[in-house]
């Protein structure tokens, strides 16, 4: 039928398969109709379709097919349907003019000879015959309605806008976004179930990669232990992470949650013991390791269970100290999570005791794509677990009005027309000096502010987002000559769950394979 009505000659307009909702005097107002032809001369003429063969008992209507018989009464439906695409067109048309309106009923498989009922005369019935003869049949369904009107050109478009839309529905990156957030849930449950294996271990050393689900791990094995009665403590080295980890457990009573540093100013304040104003650097590492093995030893603090993120910048003294808040120190559960690659504390690090050793190998935070590249800034082979995404970029700039101008265009693509939430994107730095300068600016009419503050595009140096990712990272990347500059790319890049963009000078792009 179809392919039929095609050959009508211009300016008819003929739409297949028909559909509309509306609200009319507060009421619901669906409808449908399989064909309708709209010409500028003569209107509408609304056509209902009916295969297979047809019977009328008692003056009812009965449609046959395969499945076999269905009662129907196909002009009615006809009708219906044009009274309520004419009020549909009026009510979304406030100015439509008088619209003169036909129907008619095809039967494409069977040959109909005479008049069917009073309510179905032969000059609006089609059958297989007029597949043949279209123009001559629609002719015909006019003549018999006496449409002879005029619509304005206007109004033709308006009419066709509605009944034929030309939608475009966007597939922005939130909408990816969510897709691989989807993919990534069930890869880290992996993750999840492998870890249960170790459950008979006491002491537990886990080695993985940046994106293999460390922290992830780290968060669900505490969760699960205080679920089961334990007493936990959950620490990092960094302070941001910490401050999540305490948030996520603020309302469990059983675990300790935060930053190390932070959760030790209070352990040696509740002993009683005076935690230094203002201590040198030095201090950080032995003298505190010991003045809070004394907090332990003289206060109240105990535990059941500790476990560690982030286990390569802790100096061995706290690992020590930690051990000591053990309330059993031979049933104690110590577990500890580490990446040797993201030591920038302490290029020196090994593992604190000789223990079970567990790898995870698999890549379930970042796309395939960024996984890539992430792998190649150590010359890694640290495979992925099937999560697509769009490639990662490099735009190379040379001075701060150019990371600026970057920034704008960037920000631009992936919250104004990507539709990424602000606070889903994050802006990383080398150093705290380049921090400070965009904290607080305005860029393509997004506010850059810190971790955790709402509605604001955040901005933090790669040592403090450690431990933490964002669906989008922009990371910007001064140089990378040394060591440590090579692990903070590989940090700050491993940032981004789904797009990655790094920023800066075109030597930095070759070093890490963009170019």
């Amino acid at each position: 039928m179809y392919a039929a009505l095609e050959r009508l000659p211009d300016p008819w307009r003929v739409f297949y398969s028909v559909a509309w909702q509306s609200k009319r005097k507060g009421r619901q107002g669906d409808g449908e109709a399989d064909f309708v032809l709209l010409h500028p001369a003569h209107g509408l003429v609304v056509i209902e379709a009916k295969g297979g063969s047809i019977q009328i008992r008692d003056g009812r209507w009965f449609s046959s097919n395969r499945s076999g018989a269905h009662p129907i009464d196909p002009f009615e439906q006809a009708t219906s349907s044009k009274h309520a695409l004419l009020g549909y067109l009026r009510e979304r048309i406030p100015d439509l003019p008088w619209l003169e309106a036909g129907h008619g009923v095809w039967f494409p498989t069977i040959t109909v000879e005479g008049d069917l009922t009073a309510a179905a005369p032969d000059e609006i019935v089609l059958d297989r015959r007029d597949l043949n003869k279209p123009v001559v049949a629609v002719n015909d369904l006019v003549n018999r309605w006496g449409l002879h009107g005029s619509i304005p050109d206007e109004h033709i478009e308006k009419i066709t806008s509605l009944l034929a839309p030309t939608v475009t529905i966007r597939h922005t990156l939130a909408d990816d976004v969510a897709e691989v957030h989807a993919r990534q849930l069930l890869l880290t449950e992996t993750q999840r179930l492998a870890l249960a294996g170790l459950r008979r271990e006491r002491r537990v050393l886990v080695f993985g990669g940046a994106g293999t689900g460390k922290t992830v791990l780290a968060t669900e094995r505490a969760r699960r232990l205080s679920a089961d009665g334990f007493r936990v403590v959950l620490t990092c080295f960094n302070r941001p992470l910490g401050d999540a980890f305490a948030a996520e457990f603020a309302d469990n009573d059983l675990v300790t949650a935060g930053g190390f540093h932070h959760l030790a100013n209070g352990w040696i304040t509740d002993a009683g013991l005076d935690f230094p104003d203002d201590p040198a650097p030095e201090w950080w590492d032995d003298p505190l390791g010991e003045l809070l093995l004394e907090a332990f030893t003289v206060g109240g603090f105990r535990t059941d269970a500790v476990i560690i993120d982030e286990g390569q910048d802790f100096d061995d003294s706290w690992f020590v100290a930690l051990e000591a808040a053990l309330a059993d120190p031979d049933e104690g559960l110590f577990l500890v999570f580490a990446d040797r690659q993201q030591a920038i504390y302490r290029s020196d690090w090994e593992p604190p005791f000789d223990t079970v050793e567990y790898s995870l190998d698999l890549n379930c935070r970042n796309t395939n794509q960024i996984a890539a590249a992430v792998a190649r800034v150590f010359g890694d082979d640290l495979p992925s677990m099937g999560a697509d995404g769009p490639e990662p970029e490099f735009v190379p700039v040379a001075t701060p009005e150019g990371i600026d101008k970057a920034l704008r265009g960037i920000l631009h693509r992936l919250v104004n027309e990507g539709a990424i939430p602000a606070d889903r994107v994050v802006i990383l730095t080398q150093s705290r000096k380049g921090k400070d300068r965009l904290v607080g600016e305005t860029l393509a009419g997004l506010t850059l502010g810190t971790v955790g503050e709402p509605g604001t595009v955040a901005v933090e140096t790669i040592y403090r987002f450690k431990g933490l990712e964002a669906d989008a990272a922009i990371v910007i990347l001064d140089r990378i000559d040394k060591d440590r500059h090579r692990a903070l790319a590989y940090i700050g890049m491993s940032r981004a769950r789904f797009h990655l963009v790094v920023v800066g000078p075109q030597e930095v792009g070759a070093e890490l394979g963009f170019t």
